[in-house]
């Protein structure tokens, strides 16, 4: 483990249990995720742009062997309903069946994370906030909308 996570702080991610938080990946980037034990990867990205981004990330995770996962999340987050497969593959990550969640730059990856946190793991707001930040979350609104979703 402690080679996995040296590794993914090398390529300037970082992880909590069995996820890994990225901003876009390279292609390079998804195809060696499989290597390190990487099941799932999960994209925040919205259609548009991953068009504009030109790069079939779907085609490159299931070319490796992985599991690819879209869950579009543009100006306003997804609701409740719509992230409940998301966080019930979160609740079962294992170290034998890693997930990467990622986005543009891991903002929206802090903000689903402090969501998990706080609705699935129970964490008070102040601290599904803290490992919000801890994932990536920067933007100001995202972090007044996490808290609010979370009282």
């Amino acid at each position: 483990m402690r080679t996995v996570a040296l590794f993914f702080a090398a390529l300037g991610l970082s992880f909590a249990q069995d996820v890994i938080f990225s901003g876009q990946p390279t292609a390079d980037q998804l195809a060696g995720y499989a290597k390190d034990g990487v099941k799932v990867v999960v994209n925040l990205r919205t259609p548009d742009e991953m068009q504009k981004l030109g790069l079939d990330e779907k085609a490159i995770v299931e070319k490796a062997g992985m599991r690819y996962v879209n869950v579009p999340f543009g100006a306003t987050p997804p609701k409740d309903e719509e992230l409940a497969g998301l966080m019930k593959l979160l609740a079962g990550a294992k170290p034998e069946e890693r997930v990467v969640l990622h986005c543009a730059s891991s903002n929206r990856v802090g903000y689903v994370w402090g969501l998990y946190q706080g609705q699935k793991k129970g964490l008070p707001v102040e601290k599904a906030v803290e490992e919000a930040k801890k994932a990536g979350m920067k933007n100001p609104g995202l972090e007044s909308g996490l808290r609010e979703r979370l009282k």
